[in-house]
C-alpha cells in the first residue's frame, strides 16, 4: 500500500531534470502495477457488488507478505498454512469502505479451523457456515475462509457485506469436508459452539495459554481439536492431539509432564493431577494421540471425561 505523499517526497533523487523524474515515476508505477496484478489463474473477486459500490483495489497476498499487509493477526493465518490471500476493497460515496479477504487454505479442514476460532455473532446461511457481528462477516466454503469487514456499520454497508459474501462463496467451488478430528471429542455433553480445530502452539496459546515454550511439540504436522463440557459444577476443557507416530506422541507427553505439571502428584491410570488453582487435569497417550482434560472442576468429572475420551479414541 502506498504511503500518503509518496510521489510528493522531496529528495535529491527527484531534484533532477524533468526527463529523469518522468523515468523514475514511470519505473515505480510499473513496479506497483506488477505487485497489484491479478494472475490469470487466480481467483478474481467481483468488481461490482451492490448498487453504487465498486472495487477500488484488488491484490494477492502471499504468506511471505502477510505481515506487510496486516499487523498482529498474521501469525494465526500462517498457523493454518494459508496459500494465498485475495483482497478486494469496495467503496461508495457516503458509505464506509468494505474489505473482502478470501484465504485459500491447504484443505477444507483448515478453512473450517480458521472459522472455528471465533463464532461470535448471528449465524447466516452463507457458505457452509457463516456468522455476522458488528460489521464483520466470516464464513467458510470448501478450501476457502472468507472475511468481509466494513470500517463501520451502516444498514446499507451491512446489506452489502452479506451480498458480497454470497457472491464470493460462488467462487469457492464445492463444499468441503470438516476435519475428521471433530469425531475425537465425545459427543455427550459437548458444547458444539466451543469446538476449535488447529495445529500449532501459537493457536493453542491464543485459545488457552499453556506455556511460553511449545511443551506439546505442536506444529503444522499435528492435528488438534478442543472443546468444552459444561456441567453443574463448571466447565471442563478437553484437548486431543494427533501426532505423526506413537513415539512422537509419547515424547510430547513426556515433555508436557516435565514442562507443565512441574512435579505435581499424578494419580491413577488417567494421570489425574490437582492443579494449583484447585481444578483437575488428566491425560494419557493412546496410539498416536494425546488425550487431555486441561482443566475440570472436580476429580470425578475429570475422570469421567477421560474415560469417555479413551473410549471414543
Amino acid at each position: 500500500m502506498l504511503k500518503k505523499g509518496f510521489f510528493g517526497a522531496e529528495s535529491k533523487a527527484f531534484k533532477t531534470t524533468e526527463t529523469a523524474r518522468t523515468r523514475v515515476i514511470r519505473l515505480m508505477t510499473c513496479m506497483l502495477l506488477g505487485l497489484l496484478t491479478i494472475r490469470a489463474d487466480a481467483v478474481v473477486l467481483p468488481s461490482v457488488v451492490c448498487t453504487g459500490w465498486k472495487a477500488d483495489r484488488r491484490q494477492i497476498v502471499k504468506p511471505t507478505e502477510i505481515f506487510a499487509y496486516m499487523n498482529g493477526a498474521g501469525e494465526l493465518y500462517l498457523a493454518y498454512g494459508f496459500k494465498e490471500l485475495y483482497v478486494g476493497e469496495y467503496t461508495k460515496a457516503g458509505q464506509p469502505k468494505i474489505t473482502c479477504e478470501l484465504y485459500l487454505m491447504p484443505s477444507s479442514a483448515d478453512a473450517y479451523g480458521l472459522f472455528s476460532l471465533d463464532r461470535t455473532g448471528q449465524a447466516l446461511k452463507i457458505g457452509q457456515s457463516a456468522v455476522y457481528d458488528s460489521g464483520l462477516l466470516i464464513a467458510w466454503q470448501g478450501k476457502f475462509f472468507i472475511r468481509v469487514i466494513t470500517d463501520y456499520e451502516t444498514s446499507e454497508a451491512k446489506q452489502c457485506v452479506q451480498e458480497l459474501a454470497k457472491q464470493v462463496v460462488k467462487l469457492c467451488g464445492p463444499v468441503g469436508r470438516p476435519p475428521e478430528a471433530l469425531a475425537w471429542l465425545p459427543p455427550n455433553g459437548l458444547d458444539p459452539e466451543s469446538v476449535r480445530y488447529f495445529h500449532t502452539h501459537t493457536v493453542l496459546n491464543y485459545l488457552y495459554f499453556t506455556a511460553t515454550e511449545n511443551v506439546l511439540d505442536l506444529s503444522l504436522n499435528t492435528n488438534a481439536v478442543m472443546g468444552t463440557y459444561p456441567s453443574n459444577t463448571g466447565k471442563s476443557l478437553v484437548l486431543v492431539i494427533e501426532y505423526s507416530s506413537v513415539s512422537a506422541a509419547q515424547s510430547a507427553f513426556a515433555r508436557f509432564n516435565r514442562g507443565y505439571l512441574k512435579g505435581l502428584k499424578v494419580e491413577g491410570e488417567n494421570n489425574l493431577v490437582k492443579l494449583e488453582n484447585g481444578k483437575w487435569l488428566g491425560g494419557k497417550v493412546k496410539q498416536r494421540k494425546i488425550l487431555l482434560v486441561l482443566e475440570s472442576p472436580t476429580r470425578a468429572e475429570c475422570e469421567r471425561i477421560m474415560n469417555a475420551l479413551v473410549k471414543t479414541n
